[in-house]
């Protein structure tokens, strides 16, 4: 089982970076509207329809990433009701 090593906040702004430097583009027409899981240390990542999909999928990869999750093509990952 992973832990989380570094804090919300710093997994945050490394996941942000990552995900609008190197993936936003390269996802926005292949999986819009689907999750991406980013492990914030490797910048290595997996897309699902789940956001709980993605992050399982790549920590089946990865067992101690720090992962940061965005929704594809939308400002946040979910949404407050």
């Amino acid at each position: 089982m992973s832990f989380r090593r570094l804090d919300r906040d710093v997994i945050g702004k490394l996941g942000t970076d990552i995900y609008e430097r190197q993936l936003q583009s390269k996802l926005i027409e292949s999986a819009f509207d689907q999750f991406v899981a980013i492990d914030v240390e490797t910048a290595e990542y997996e897309v699902a329809a789940e956001a709980h999909l993605a992050s399982e999928r790549l920590r089946n990869r990865l067992p101690n990433a720090q992962v940061f999750v965005a929704r594809v093509g939308h400002r946040s990952a979910f949404v407050a009701r």
